[in-house]
C-alpha cells in the first residue's frame, strides 16, 4: 500500500513539474516583457504567444542589435524577420567575412527613422542601418513588428 501511494506521489509531482515547465516554455517571450514593465496577465499576449514566434524588441537600438546579432551568427530567418527584403538581401550579398565584429558607435534619429551605426572592429568598415520608429516602436504592440530596418548604408 505504501509503494502505490509513493508511485502515485511521485507521478503527480513529475505531472506537476512538467506541466510547470511546459507553460514557463510556453509564454517565454512573454514572461521576458513582464520583467521590462508590461502588464502579461492580459489575454492578448497570450494569444501572441500562438500566433507570432519571433520577438521583436520596440526599441529601435535593440531592434538594430538584433538584427546585427542574428546576421552573424549565420541565421538567414531572423536576418529576414528583422529586416526589409532589400536590406537583408544587400547583407547577404555584403558576404559574412569578419561579420562577427561589429560593435554599435551610435545612433540618432531623423525624420520618422532611427540610424544606428557600427564600426567593424577588424576591417574599420562602418554601417548605418535605418530603423523605422513608428513601425518599431509601436506602443499597442507589445511584440512588435517584423522587417524594421529598412535601410542598410557601407562605408570604409
Amino acid at each position: 500500500m505504501k509503494t502505490t501511494i509513493r508511485n502515485r506521489a511521485a507521478a503527480l509531482g513529475i505531472a506537476t513539474f512538467a506541466g510547470l515547465t511546459g507553460v514557463g516554455l510556453a509564454t517565454g517571450p512573454a514572461m521576458a516583457a513582464d520583467a521590462s514593465g508590461a502588464d502579461s496577465s492580459s489575454q492578448s499576449a497570450a494569444s501572441d504567444v500562438d500566433t507570432q514566434s519571433v520577438y521583436y524588441p520596440t526599441d529601435t537600438v535593440k531592434y538594430a542589435d538584433e538584427l546585427v546579432r542574428a546576421w552573424g551568427q549565420g541565421a538567414t530567418d531572423r536576418v529576414e524577420a528583422f529586416a526589409s527584403p532589400q536590406v537583408a538581401e544587400e547583407l547577404a550579398e555584403h558576404g559574412d567575412d569578419n561579420v562577427t565584429h561589429w560593435d554599435r558607435v551610435g545612433a540618432e534619429g531623423a525624420a520618422g527613422t532611427t540610424y544606428v551605426d557600427y564600426e567593424n572592429t577588424v576591417t574599420g568598415e562602418k554601417m548605418s542601418l535605418g530603423v523605422a520608429n513608428e513601425a518599431v516602436s509601436n506602443p499597442d504592440n507589445e511584440w512588435g513588428t517584423p522587417n524594421g530596418v529598412h535601410k542598410v548604408q557601407f562605408e570604409d
